[in-house]
């Protein structure tokens, strides 16, 4: 009796979150995009996730106090089948609150989904912070199972002027925080990561050094001044696993590959066809995940 009096009250709850948030902005909650693979589970159920999107002003990696919700930023959501198989797929935006609700009609059980940003509606704060967030179950009451997402943030370059001076970046001497023994795999995400800011190389600024001015001419001629962060965020592949296994390269001598070597790779691919372009950008992927069985080393910098 005692479980079924917690979970009416949690379905009134989200009934009235779901109400308020309609009349408050009545495009808050519409989803762009909705995608259901395999058929549906339970034709009189229904799965909802709910969350809150922030920018961590102070990037502490926490709500509370700096932290402010924040509207209209993209909310992806992806599920997969024990395969790994992509079986559904939601796109969507905050309100003014920073909520998001997700709802896939027809669905009981989202255990194998996960949440992550998909774009900011602020410039100055736009740097994801942490990866995927894993959907917790709170309840199933009435043909409707409640999922619950760990809070999401965006973070700026830097913390705020207003922030506690021990939330901003010490000027001391950074010491990686792992021995050589193994290559470090991190993905393009954790180096846009400002607590994995330190890491970078002294003559590899994210947003100061362009890609002409690693990779050469080529690279010159197609992007331009494009600084490396604004070609770790791009949709090309190419440029973007590049970058991302020059840092790994740079930061762990058993990398997979070498500096010189991807850099020459890079160069090659780039004036090559589409395929060589492809194949190429395959091949950096893989080594930025350690072909399935890598992991990132970095562990947050002392601030």
């Amino acid at each position: 009796m005692k479980n079924v009096g917690v979970d009416l009250v949690l379905a009134i709850l989200v009934c009235v979150f779901l109400a308020a948030g309609a009349a408050a902005e009545g495009h808050a909650f519409a989803q762009t995009k909705v995608f259901v693979a395999d058929r549906k589970d339970f034709t009189n159920w229904s799965a909802v996730i709910v969350g809150k999107v922030f920018c961590d002003r102070c990037i502490q990696n926490k709500v509370f106090p700096f932290a402010h919700p924040m509207s209209k930023a993209k909310v992806s959501v992806q599920c997969k089948d024990w395969s790994g198989r992509v079986v559904g797929y939601a796109r969507t935006s905050t309100n003014f609150l920073g909520d998001f609700i997700v709802q896939f009609k027809g669905k009981k059980d989202l255990s194998g989904c996960s949440v992550y940003l998909d774009g900011s509606s602020d410039r100055s704060c736009n740097i994801i912070g942490g990866g995927r967030r894993a959907i917790s179950l709170k309840s199933k009451f009435l043909f409707q199972a409640f999922y619950v997402a760990d809070p999401l943030f965006y973070k700026p370059a830097r913390p705020m002027g207003f922030c506690p001076k021990k939330s901003r970046p010490s000027r001391g001497r950074i010491t990686v925080p792992f021995p050589n023994r193994r290559p470090s795999t991190c993905s393009y995400l954790d180096w846009l990561r400002p607590d994995y800011r330190c890491y970078w190389p002294k003559d590899l600024s994210p947003w100061k050094t362009s890609v002409g001015r690693v990779f050469g001419r080529g690279a010159q001629k197609k992007y331009g001044n494009k600084p490396l962060a604004g070609g770790l965020l791009t949709g090309d592949d190419l440029l973007r696993q590049a970058i991302t296994a020059l840092l790994n390269s740079r930061t762990n001598k058993h990398f997979y590959m070498s500096p010189r070597g991807i850099k020459a790779k890079f160069s090659k691919a780039l004036s090559g066809s589409w395929k060589a372009k492809s194949a190429q950008a395959n091949a950096f992927r893989n080594a930025n995940n350690g072909y399935g069985k890598g992991k990132c080393l970095l562990v947050p910098c002392k601030w």
